[in-house]
This record gives C-alpha cells, sequence and structure tokens, in this order.
C-alpha cells in the first residue's frame, strides 16, 4: 500500500467521524461543559490569587483568569481526548469494527483517521473557550500568530493524548473503565502540575513532580503565548512532551489494535 492509498483511507475515517459530530453537535457542548464551569466559576473562586505579591513577578500577569487560560485548555483537551476512546469501544459493541476487520484497508488507517478528527474537534473547543476568554478580559500577547500556534499545539496534544484514552479501550473494552482511568489520569496530572499554578507557588515535592509531567511544559507553552508573547524554549519544551508522549501513546494503540482486529 503507498502512501495516497493510506491518506486517501485516513481521509474517508476523517470524514466519518466529522460527519457523526455534524449530527450530533451535542457532543462538543457537553464536552465544553466542565471547561467551562472551570472557566467561569474556579477562577472567580480563586481570583484573590492574582494579589499574592509573587504571583505577578512569577507569571508576568496580576491576572489569574488570565493565567488560569493555559490549565482550561489543557482540560478541554483532556476531556475531548477521552471521547476517541469512549467512541472506538462504540464501534467495536455495534459490530462496526468486525466490518473493518475483514475490509482492504490498513489498520492503522483506522487510529489515524480517528485521531485525526479529535484533533479538529478539540481545536473547534479551544477557539470557543478563547472567544469565551476574550469576553472575560483575557489578552493573547502573541496575536493571531500565537492562537495559531495554540491551536498547533492542541491538535498535537489533543493526538497524543488521545492515543492513551485508546490504548485503555482497546485494552478494555469498556466505556465505564474508558472514563473513569481517564479522569483518574488527567486531574491529578493537571493539579501536579504549573498549569493551575505557578512553579513557585507550588509545595516543594508538587515542584519536583511538575518537572517530570507533560502537563506542566504544554501549559508553561500556552502561559507564554498569552501572556508574555513568544518563548521559543517553551514552545520547544512543549514540542518534546507532546513528541513523548504521543510515540509512547499512539504507538502502544497501534499495536493493540493491530492485535485486537488481526
Amino acid at each position: 500500500m503507498n502512501f495516497m492509498e493510506m491518506l486517501s483511507e485516513i481521509v474517508s475515517i476523517f470524514n466519518r467521524w466529522n460527519k457523526k459530530l455534524v449530527r450530533q453537535p451535542i457532543l462538543i457542548f457537553f464536552n465544553l461543559i466542565q471547561p467551562l464551569v472551570w472557566f467561569l466559576l474556579f477562577t472567580q473562586a480563586f481570583s484573590a490569587i492574582g494579589d499574592i505579591p509573587s504571583f505577578q513577578l512569577l507569571t508576568g500577569t496580576s491576572s489569574y483568569v488570565t493565567f488560569f487560560t493555559a490549565a482550561v485548555i489543557i482540560q478541554t483537551i483532556t476531556s475531548s481526548a477521552l471521547s476517541s476512546g469512549l467512541g472506538l469501544v462504540t464501534d467495536f459493541d455495534s459490530g462496526f469494527m468486525d466490518k473493518m476487520r475483514v475490509a482492504p484497508i490498513s489498520k492503522s488507517s483506522i487510529l489515524f483517521g480517528r485521531l485525526f478528527s479529535a484533533a479538529l474537534t478539540t481545536i473547534i473547543q479551544v477557539a470557543i473557550i478563547i472567544v469565551i476568554g476574550f469576553a472575560l478580559g483575557v489578552t493573547i500577547a502573541s496575536g493571531m500568530v500565537g492562537i495559531i500556534i495554540i491551536f498547533i499545539l492542541t491538535a498535537l496534544f489533543g493526538i497524543a493524548w488521545s492515543g492513551i484514552s485508546l490504548f485503555v479501550a482497546l485494552t478494555t473494552k469498556n466505556q465505564e473503565t474508558t472514563l473513569s482511568v481517564g479522569l483518574l489520569t488527567t486531574f491529578p496530572l493537571l493539579f501536579l502540575s504549573a498549569a493551575v499554578m505557578p512553579l513557585g507557588l507550588l509545595p516543594d515535592w508538587v515542584q519536583q513532580v511538575a518537572k517530570v509531567n507533560p502537563f506542566t511544559y504544554v501549559a508553561q507553552a500556552f502561559q507564554s503565548l498569552i501572556i508574555n508573547g513568544f518563548e521559543w524554549d517553551k514552545i520547544e519544551y512543549a514540542l518534546i512532551a507532546i513528541l513523548i508522549v504521543g510515540v509512547l501513546s499512539v504507538g502502544a494503540s497501534i499495536m493493540v489494535f493491530r492485535k485486537k482486529i488481526s
């Protein structure tokens, strides 16, 4: 099979998932509920954090809403990534994967089509989050180019994190387990990173965990683009973290998937 044939297969699977989303646009809203609650309530409840003397020195802003925008974006990405695995479990339960097992199609194309569709959905959701952020007074220091970079990082991190959801879904073939594992990994990692609080205000042991947490590097890239402008070293670190997660998660998912439908 040549590259163009595989690309055509990926596009076909990609379009299939997009058509399902168009028929059920409410799914985007449901995936946004939790991030919106965080954005509209969490930031208001903890807005006084911005008044801490060292907060502006550490972050470059005195607005906790502006700082926390990165955390909301990450939470949106990880929530959307969960739907990748859940959708795959549905395909197994409905018998769709039995048809794919005998179809003359690359098995990897099925996963990549799903991953790219999930990335597009996540970009749409993050775009909505950014618009809401504008309404709350958040500004993007890096301008339109920075927003485009945020979307690129969003897509890449969404694909990488979706790989974890797909791996759990393929291993368990159970929606409840996939959802539980997703939630149990996402929230601790989010709070044990620099997404919710700057590193300098975290306890020492949390700082040590945060330094090996991929969420920290993705959050710092988003924060730099939103607050300070272009800090290319932070964007580079975020790309490295995303690459490591993506190679491990997507690679493991492809291996398990081939075994499941062989």
